[in-house]
């Protein structure tokens, strides 16, 4: 009976072993919130701005890290902080780089020159209304010009100018939740759909 007490009293205990345990899990739930707040965030969509790319109702990751491999390119959607208020966030897709020289004619987008390819964009009549003049204008170094895909609801470049790429947080990869007005209508198709 001596003999067992010592070996208990010898053997290492069950607290500091249950301490180990719970800083294990401490510390990894600590690098998932920090992989998550520095490389993946996610969005609803809040407009018809992006239609039919995005609906509203639409939540989307965003890949924070992207841009950080290589430089944003024309018909990625972007997550950035609205030019005239950064406390906003606005999703618009790219359709000008540094440099290039961008104009609308007639609601025909061109840039340098080239029509832009484009499906037909959808139409609603929650935006600011269709701009149909503008430019030519060049777009400064470090600035990115982004248009909404349903265009006649969408408040992007044509109203207020370029984004300054520091602003871009990330590239919108994928719709992993939409729901429409209520919370019971999931609409299941647009779940799991890559963006390009």
């Amino acid at each position: 009976m001596e003999a067992i007490r010592e070996d208990v009293r010898g053997a290492p205990g069950v607290r500091p072993t249950l301490l180990k345990v719970l800083q294990a899990v401490a510390t990894i739930a600590l690098l998932v919130l920090l992989m998550t707040a520095f490389t993946v965030s996610s969005i609803t969509i809040p407009s018809a701005s992006m239609a039919p790319a995005l609906e509203r109702g639409d939540a989307v990751l965003v890949a924070r890290l992207f841009y950080h491999l290589r430089p944003p390119r024309r018909g990625d959607i972007i997550l950035f902080r609205y030019p005239q208020d950064t406390s906003r966030l606005f999703v618009k897709r790219v359709v000008g780089l540094p440099g290039e020289v961008v104009e609308e004619r007639r609601g025909q987008f061109y840039v340098n020159g080239t029509p832009l390819a484009q499906g037909e964009p959808a139409r609603s009549d929650d935006g600011p209304g269709p701009a149909t003049t503008l430019g030519p204008i060049r777009i400064p170094a470090g600035r990115l010009f982004v248009l909404g895909d349903n265009r006649d609801a969408s408040l992007d470049s044509r109203f207020w100018g370029t984004v300054d790429e520091r602003n871009v947080i990330g590239k919108a990869f994928l719709i992993y939740w939409s729901s429409g007005k209520h919370w019971w209508d999931v609409r299941g198709r647009r779940i799991g759909r890559w963006l390009r």
